[in-house]
């Protein structure tokens, strides 16, 4: 456990049991309990990133993927309609693709 003084010396996997330098963040919400405001990260391994999101995709949660080095952005994750396209308010970049299992 990371105590609140100590910062730790490299950002690893989120998955259970991986220890392997993240190369993603996964930027979620469960809109059933949390505002457009709250957005929760995981961070993910090359191994594990496709796990990770497929699981949040499966629970219909709005999601993005970026880089792990990504940190400090702080475009919001938008709602997508039944056809998976984005909301256009809710998006400031094109190239940022929300994701939403069908």
């Amino acid at each position: 456990m990371i105590g609140f003084d100590e910062t730790p010396e490299r950002l690893t996997c989120s998955r259970a049991g991986c220890r392997e330098r993240a190369t993603s963040r996964i930027e979620w919400r469960n809109p059933k309990i949390h505002t457009a405001d709250r957005v929760k990260v995981w961070l993910a391994c090359d191994e594990h990133v496709d796990f990770l999101r497929e699981f949040l995709a499966a629970r219909d949660f709005p999601l993005r993927v970026v880089a792990a080095d990504a940190i400090g952005e702080t475009d919001a994750i938008g709602e997508t309609d039944a056809a998976g396209k984005a909301d256009e308010a809710a998006q400031t970049d094109p190239a940022d693709e929300i994701e939403r299992q069908a």
